[in-house]
This record gives C-alpha cells, structure tokens and sequence, in this order.
C-alpha cells in the first residue's frame, strides 16, 4: 500500500511539473509579430501552446492590425482588444500586475461566442529598444 502511495504521489508530481513546464518562443513567429505590431512593445512568449491549429495562425495573422478594436481599459492593470473574424473572435488581454516590473499579454481564441477561450499565446511586453 505504501509502495502504491508513494508511486502515485510520483505520477502526480510529475504530471503537475510538466503543464506547468515554461518553454522557450514557442509562439510561432507571425503570432509574435502580430502581438507586437499591436502593442507597439517587444513580446517575449513564456507559455507551450497546445492546440494551436494552423487554420487559426492564418485568419488572424492574415487580419490588419487597423481591423482590431481600440484598447479597452476597464481598470489600470487590464487592457484588451478585440478582433471579429466571422464566427471567430481574437481577444488580446494585456494585463500590468504591480508586482512585477513588466506586463503579461495574452492572446486568445474564441471559436464560437459561447466557446471556452483556447490561449494562442501568453508572455511579456518589454518596451523596444531603439
């Protein structure tokens, strides 16, 4: 019983390490782009992207930057911006944690309007060095 215990307790801890497990630019690049075009700001992707279809990259890295929506701040530490593509929707969420020293962006996926949002990608602006 101990032996199961413990082998479970293993699993477990190996299980919960690896989806937490941060990964080096794993973004593709024209999502990186696109995040950047928009926020005007160095974006660093720090989050594995899981279900990421190449049918998604394409409709919104094809859209115009002009075509996505104003900045929306409904409190100083959030910030969004929408994008409607048909059925689909895009929604850049940038939030300014006072803890830390830089801003988390985060793009996400609505397939329908009543779907979950699946992540694109998520990671950190830095001001771009000229």
């Amino acid at each position: 019983m101990n032996r199961f215990l413990l082998l479970l307790g293993v699993l477990l801890t190996s299980t919960a390490y690896a989806q937490t497990k941060p990964a080096a630019h794993t973004a593709p690049p024209a999502i990186v782009k696109l995040i950047e075009g928009i926020t005007s700001n160095q974006f660093t992707p720090d989050t594995t992207v899981a279900g990421l279809t190449d049918d998604a990259i394409t409709v919104v890295t094809k859209e115009p930057i002009a075509n996505w929506s104003l900045p929306q701040s409904p409190s100083p530490q959030l910030s969004y911006q929408n994008l409607i593509v048909g059925k689909q929707s895009y929604r850049l969420v940038i939030v300014k944690n006072p803890q830390a020293s830089l801003p988390t962006a985060t793009l996400l996926h609505y397939t329908t309007a009543e779907a979950k949002p699946e992540i694109m990608a998520r990671g950190t602006l830095q001001p771009k060095k000229e």
